[in-house]
């Protein structure tokens, strides 16, 4: 397979969504600081970020065999993962996910875990945007009398920092670009992060995060082949969610490690004000469901 370099996919610029030029091969793997993975090539909702994603969360829970107890947030990797996962040890893990049932799965609210003991690794994969959203991926995606907390997202990362014991680490995915309430998620900018830091109170250096964006996708809606690239936040300031494939064009991937410093976590601050761009699209999708939805219990 031949790599793409930079004259063959530039990045996309900040005054354009999305790379549309097709590439002349498709490689294989991507660059994640410094390290080549193998993209997802697993048919089951892989329209989007989850070619990343899912390599990410497997290769961070492999950096973290035998350091448990191991909690998932959001029940996503068990339709990935295979005998891989039994040989390292990664199904022997918590996983809580407030709507989606099956097995080993703990049907709570993220802010209602209250373990016996602090984790020492956490993986939450697109999980923490929909937190606070009135989303249910059982039925409809919304509520059309919403009274949505668009800094649970926050408060969830929050809370999942505040789960890991001193030394324990946490990789959390969400969309990122220009914040936007979707109204079943919310995709996340810079100085949303920031209020990590600087209102919720985790250390900064307990934080890293990484900015990956989608450069190029094969055109067809199952299972496309993909490129993506490590970026910046001003290459991502426009960048909007993609509300028709219901997928990330861009993520942050985020890194926590607890630290030593005395951590306190604050549920009930008033929320910042910010500049939410608001999804028309997802808006009348809200109303077409809400209707079906009546004729339906009709």
């Amino acid at each position: 397979m031949v790599d793409i370099g930079q004259t063959d996919l530039p990045h996309v610029s900040a005054s354009s969504s999305f790379l549309t030029r097709q590439p002349r091969s498709w490689n294989r793997h991507f660059t994640y600081q410094g390290r080549q993975l193998f993209y997802n090539r697993i048919a089951f909702n892989n329209c989007a970020e989850r070619a990343v994603e899912v390599p990410l969360a497997f290769d961070f829970l492999a950096q973290q065999v035998g350091k448990e107890p191991i909690l998932e947030a959001g029940n996503v990797l068990q339709h990935y993962e295979n005998a891989l996962s039994d040989s390292l040890g990664l199904r022997h893990r918590h996983i809580v996910d407030k709507f989606e049932v099956g097995a080993d799965i703990e049907n709570i609210d993220i802010f209602d875990i209250q373990p016996a003991r602090k984790y020492h690794t956490i993986v939450c994969i697109s999980t923490v945007e929909h937190v606070g959203q009135n989303c249910d991926p059982r039925g409809a995606f919304g509520e059309q009398q919403r009274s949505s907390d668009l800094e649970a997202p926050l408060k969830a990362i929050a809370k999942l920092y505040d789960l890991l014991e001193e030394g324990g680490r946490a990789l959390i995915t969400l969309p990122f670009g220009r914040l936007i309430d979707g109204g079943w998620y919310v995709q996340a900018s810079a100085a949303y992060l920031d209020l990590l830091v600087t209102k919720y109170g985790l250390p900064a250096d307990a934080v890293a995060t990484t900015l990956l964006q989608c450069i190029a996708r094969e055109r067809k809606w199952v299972n496309p082949r993909q490129i993506w690239s490590e970026t910046t936040p001003e290459l991502l300031a426009n960048v909007r969610y993609d509300d028709l494939r219901s997928g990330a064009r861009a993520i942050a991937v985020l890194e926590l490690t607890r630290t030593s410093r005395p951590f306190s976590l604050d549920l009930t601050l008033p929320p910042t004000p910010l500049d939410y761009t608001r999804s028309a699209l997802t808006q009348n999708m809200f109303f077409m469901l809400g209707q079906m939805q009546r004729l339906v219990r009709r």
